[in-house]
């Protein structure tokens, strides 16, 4: 462990965290993300590592997304093709739409709903082959009692699905009247309008099918021709728990919903230090951290990154190089991994997990470190009803799953140690919040370190000058001995899920 040292900590971070790297992100003027996976290879070679992939880089491929508006509108059209609206207030589902309708006959379907247990359908006695349905967010019994309506994402996609099912061409969405300050759309809007990273795949095919368009209640009553018509068909159809459905006679739509696109080439680092068994080597311990951060904002200004997550990025380096520097090395092969793409939805760790060096099956255990570097200081208090505001020197979050008990137990031994104190009463929903996900739904037994939200998080003022270097060392320290009693126990009993 001698390896591990401060003044090494102090020196990468001081470089990955500086404003050169301009907070290392996509689509920044100056390619820092590039520039530290270059900085981050070169001493992977440096401290002797064998590479993972091709000359140490496994590459992502990312595409990103946000709405063309120069591309999106409703436009309703009378019998003789004269333009009676048109409007940009609409929002194209998902987010990598590509919605070109022309002059399609308009249903409307109350709810698009279906009860199997009531036996309430409001697709049933309306023909929606060929034509474009309309219906309203929620359920009659929803509106019926007047509650304020929530986005349920998987039950509006779902009823989605079953229009185009029956035959649909295309859908809109409506706000529900009840939502009088348009909030959902709002949200809706907002989110739509960012800037969406997703990994690229050679075909698309399983959101073309399924696009739809969201738009107001407003827009709704233009096209059923009378103000307040909406709300009122929607509250006949909730108290008498029939439905209502009818074509909108004398209108067509044209609706188009396209998206703008950017491809990059996103860069994994992995290396290697081979298992020394000859039967366990076929098995690996992954070290994780993600190295990107936020870039920059419309000002100009840096997110340096440097606890988020410089620190765990850095570390990673020195508990590599102690593993490195051993003379015998583990009987399992250790795997360190640094992925990008975190922060725009952990596309890095997506990626190595369903292109990984070793199987998961073969994969006994993810450390995945993400944010080592503070300690607690009293602006901290900022986070104090979060369950993870940041810990003092001693202390430290320690998020594991149940697939095998054992490793709870060597990081609580080593823990004692050290002198530190392993935090296991983070929420299960921290499960999914950070790269350790992308193993854990694989079924892969995780530990996941950090000191926990600071004054600084997601903020330019996140800078190195506030690092606790001595934490950090102390994490890295820990990380090394608990993967070390893992890539040598004999036999790990797991329960993956």
């Amino acid at each position: 462990m001698e390896k591990i040292d401060t003044n090494d900590l102090k020196r990468h971070l001081t470089f990955l965290s500086s404003d050169s790297l301009q907070g290392r992100s996509f689509g920044t003027p100056v390619n820092g993300l590039d520039i530290a996976a270059d900085y981050l290879r070169t001493n992977a070679k440096k401290i002797g590592l064998a590479d993972g992939a091709d000359d140490y880089f496994q590459d992502v491929p990312i595409v990103s997304s946000q709405p063309d508006r120069k591309n999106v509108f409703l436009e309703i059209t009378n019998a003789n093709g004269n333009v009676i609206f048109k409007t940009d207030s609409i929002i194209g589902l998902p987010p990598d739409s590509d919605i070109d309708i022309s002059n399609a006959e308009i249903v409307f379907a109350g709810f698009g709903f279906n009860d199997e247990k009531t036996g309430y359908n409001d697709f049933e006695t309306i023909d929606i082959r060929g034509k474009i349905v309309m219906f309203c967010i929620g359920t009659p019994a929803l509106f019926q009692i007047d509650e304020m309506p929530h986005w349920n994402n998987q039950l509006e996609t779902g009823k989605v699905k079953k229009a185009f099912n029956a035959g649909a061409v295309g859908v809109i969405l409506i706000n529900s009247p009840l939502d009088r300050e348009n909030s959902i759309y709002g949200h809706i809007r907002n989110w739509i309008n960012r800037v969406n990273f997703n990994l690229e795949f050679p075909e698309k095919t399983f959101h073309d099918k399924n696009s739809f368009v969201l738009t107001t209640s407003y827009q709704a009553d233009l096209m059923l021709g009378k103000s307040g018509e909406l709300k009122n068909l929607l509250l006949n159809i909730s108290t008498s728990k029939k439905s209502n459905s009818f074509k909108i006679e004398g209108i067509r739509a044209n609706i188009k919903a396209k998206s703008k696109t950017e491809h990059f080439s996103g860069k994994n680092i992995i290396g290697v230090v081979e298992g020394s068994d000859p039967v366990l080597k076929n098995e690996c311990v992954v070290f994780m951290a993600h190295y990107d951060h936020l870039g920059i904002d419309e000002n100009g200004d840096v997110f340096n990154g440097a606890d988020d997550n410089g620190s765990g990025t850095v570390t990673l380096l020195e508990i590599a190089e102690a593993f490195a520097g051993l003379k015998k090395k583990p009987k399992r092969s250790i795997v360190f991994l640094w992925v990008t793409g975190e922060e725009v939805g952990m596309l890095g760790s997506q990626y190595y997990a369903e292109n990984p060096l070793f199987p998961v099956e073969k994969t006994v255990a993810c450390i995945n470190i993400d944010m080592d570097g503070r300690v607690f200081e009293q602006r901290d208090t900022v986070w104090n009803k979060s369950p993870k505001v940041v810990k003092d020197f001693d202390g430290l979050y320690t998020l594991t799953n149940d697939f095998c008990p054992e490793i709870r137990k060597i990081n609580s031994a080593v823990c004692q140690t050290l002198g530190l104190i392993p935090d296991y009463s983070l929420p299960t929903n921290f499960l999914r919040s950070s790269d350790h996900f992308s193993f854990h739904k694989n079924g892969v037994p995780i530990l996941n370190y950090s000191n926990g939200y600071h004054a600084d998080y997601h903020k330019a003022t996140d800078e190195v000058l506030r690092i606790n270097f001595d934490k950090m060392k102390r994490v890295a320290d820990l990380s090394f001995l608990v993967g070390f009693e893992i890539a040598n126990h004999k036999k790990l009993k797991t329960s993956k899920k």
